[in-house]
């Protein structure tokens, strides 16, 4: 399994990994922090094979007890230990990784932490204490502020996923056009990579689009034209931006003032959820709004955007394309 990118981290974990072998025992806890699509799941998934262990995934909100905890810690690997866990031979800790782990209760946070720290937990009503097999917890977040502060300094090493550089997004795309059993233009990467946002999971998807139009008119090569009708079909422009984000900034221009999250929610008809988690971070990175403490502001490199792309003057239909999932 090949990572493109992350490089630094890559080496980080090498050498965590090299040692916890001489020492036999499980390597460090590892938090993933950063952006939705960027390479957290995969890297969770390369570790495992590097260090040729089991990959057990939890969803985080099933952990919320001491007895979810030990649901947990009974499918871990307990080969190699006596029966009071003492180590007899070479141990091959599990990989235990939980994708949104922000989202795990309080209630569970609490026996994992110390099951992580410990390797021990208590069990039953008699407070005796059982032991747990060597495991390597990776925890996948977009925010790991809402982790409590004791459960986060359990962590003994903390990566941040960062976007993917255009250069790294083409090898991406290319690896998966491969994959595929398809050719890819240069330009029509290009045209992906300009919308992708530096977000494989995001660039992959609109792949998978233009290749099935590539199928469908019975062609093995996703062209530059393919591309461009993939992408007006589906209403992503060329700075990656689709009808609903476009149609918030231009909510925000019309207004002149700022603008509560629930108004915009109304106006674009999008949730909430989907407009603070999604739509906002990308057009806060990019400068287009900025949140304020009345509400949000359009920026005046947002202004900009909208005068020179001409959507200040267009009503624009807010409706997503049949098809089009929002990641």
């Amino acid at each position: 399994m090949h990572i493109i990118g992350h490089k630094t981290t890559k080496s980080q974990i090498k050498i965590a990994l090299k040692a916890a072998v001489k020492l036999n025992t499980a390597p460090p806890h590892m938090l993933f922090a950063g952006v939705a699509g960027c390479g957290k799941t995969s890297m969770a998934k390369y570790l495992s094979r590097e260090c040729d262990s089991e990959f057990l995934q939890v969803p985080a909100t099933d952990i919320k007890d001491y007895k979810s905890v030990i649901e947990v810690v009974d499918n871990l690997n307990h080969l190699g230990y006596d029966r009071k866990g003492n180590r007899i031979g070479r141990v091959r800790p599990t990989i235990l990784f939980i994708d949104e782990i922000h989202r795990l209760p309080v209630g569970g946070q609490e026996p994992l932490g110390i099951a992580m720290e410990e390797f021990k937990i208590a069990a039953g009503k008699d407070g005796l204490c059982h032991w747990v097999p060597y495991f390597t917890l990776v925890g996948a977040t977009t925010d790991d502020g809402n982790l409590s502060k004791p459960f986060r300094e359990r962590f003994n090493m903390r990566f941040i996923f960062d976007t993917y550089s255009n250069e790294e997004m083409a090898k991406i795309l290319g690896v998966h056009a491969n994959s595929m059993n398809m050719e890819i233009t240069p330009k029509a990467i290009e045209e992906i990579v300009k919308r992708g946002r530096g977000v494989p999971r995001t660039a992959v998807l609109y792949l998978k689009r233009i290749r099935d139009l590539c199928l469908s008119e019975g062609g093995r090569i996703m062209t530059h034209s393919m591309a461009l009708h993939t992408f007006k079909e589906m209403g992503i422009d060329e700075k990656g931006l689709d009808k609903v984000e476009i149609g918030l900034l231009k909510a925000l221009y019309d207004s002149g003032a700022p603008v509560g999250l629930e108004n915009l929610s109304i106006i674009v008809n999008e949730s909430t959820k989907t407009l603070s988690s999604s739509a906002e971070p990308f057009l806060i990175r990019e400068g287009l709004i900025i949140r304020s403490g009345k509400g949000r502001l359009i920026t005046k490199k947002g202004k900009e955007y909208l005068a020179e792309t001409g959507y200040s003057g267009k009503t624009l239909k807010l409706e997503i394309p049949t098809g089009y999932v929002r990641k």
